[in-house]
């Protein structure tokens, strides 16, 4: 800032300041009980306006590091203001401050958003060319109808789990909550995948409450589906998978139990990481993308609900959703 700008920006007090000495010596000249000699009255009035403007320069100066500060600052946001002398300027700095790491937490936000989109997309348009593939063969060649219908699960399956990336940071627009019956949508869960079901020869044993669940119907019917589906993936021709109800601490649990090929101590606490496949996907030739488990641990947090995990090798694995009695929404 100019001295000129600073002096526009105070023409108001100046004004005043001068009004009031031009007043006062008026009254002083204009009284008759009162002696003074014209040019006293000039010199003091000249006096007053140069210590007035000695006032303005000095308070200038004292500011100016501090508007120099704030040019900088606008050239480098990633560094925090600072150099405040006084309560004025430490109000603005910290209110400064406080816009900045907003605006920098937001911009870092958008930033791992499009570098999760583009990565996501990069892994899906390379996962979907295998059934692409595997379908475009079966023109040429009489293939096993149950190949094809598999192949046309997963495509499904892909593009299910794409629709639901690109909308989960967009939530709050697609969601209702309200008391659902857990018991229809985990059934119509368990037909969504009775292909896997009936070819792999894998019982079930389900027993679910007929109390009323806080959720969202659709968003929660992906969650159990990815579990299910994982369930299905990972364990054995003629396996089981148990599905039930519980109490604890007056909320309801859902648990969804197999008796598949289990998850190594070192994997469990990294199953819900962004794109991590974890022994079990390394080595199955399952087609896994490590996003399954991602998107149910953020849907999961959206819509207040809780999931944990306990697994053991070789002998299965358990997922548990809580069901709160009060949801919170983000």
């Amino acid at each position: 800032m100019t001295i000129f700008k600073y002096l526009r920006d105070h023409i108001y007090s100046i004004l005043i300041v001068l009004i009031g000495m031009t007043f006062v010596e008026l009254v002083l000249f204009l009284d008759p009980r009162v002696h003074f000699h014209i040019g006293t009255l000039i010199y003091s009035w000249i006096l007053a306006v140069i210590f007035l403007i000695a006032n303005l320069l000095i308070s200038y100066n004292h500011k100016k590091n501090w508007y120099e500060q704030l040019t900088n600052y606008q050239e480098d946001l990633s560094k925090e203001l600072a150099g405040a002398q006084n309560n004025e300027q430490r109000f603005i700095q910290s209110k400064i401050n406080n816009i900045s790491l907003e605006y920098r937490n937001e911009l870092t936000k958008l930033y791992q958003n499009q570098k999760d989109q583009r990565e996501y997309t990069e892994s899906w348009v390379h996962d979907i060319k295998v059934p692409l593939a595997a379908l475009k063969l079966s023109q040429d060649n009489q293939l096993d109808k149950a190949l094809i219908s598999e192949e046309l699960d997963q495509i499904d399956y892909l593009v299910d789990q794409a629709l639901y990336f690109a909308r989960l940071n967009n939530f709050s627009n697609d969601y209702l909550i309200k008391e659902q019956d857990l018991n229809d949508i985990v059934k119509a869960c368990i037909r969504s995948n009775k292909r896997l079901f009936i070819s792999k020869r894998i019982g079930i044993d389900f027993d679910i409450t007929d109390k009323k669940v806080l959720t969202d119907e659709k968003w929660l019917s992906f969650i159990i589906n990815q579990i299910i589906s994982n369930s299905l993936k990972y364990t054995d021709t003629g396996g089981k998978i148990t599905i039930f109800t519980d109490m604890k601490d007056n909320n309801i649990q859902l648990h969804i139990k197999d008796n598949g090929v289990g998850i190594i101590d070192t994997d469990i606490s990294r199953i819900f990481n962004k794109g991590f496949t974890g022994k079990n996907g390394r080595q199955s030739g399952s087609k896994s993308t490590g996003m399954g488990l991602y998107l149910v641990k953020n849907m999961v947090d959206k819509l207040g609900h809780t999931i944990s995990v306990k697994s053991k090798i070789n002998e299965g694995t358990e997922f548990i959703i809580t069901f709160l009695d009060l949801p919170y929404y983000k």
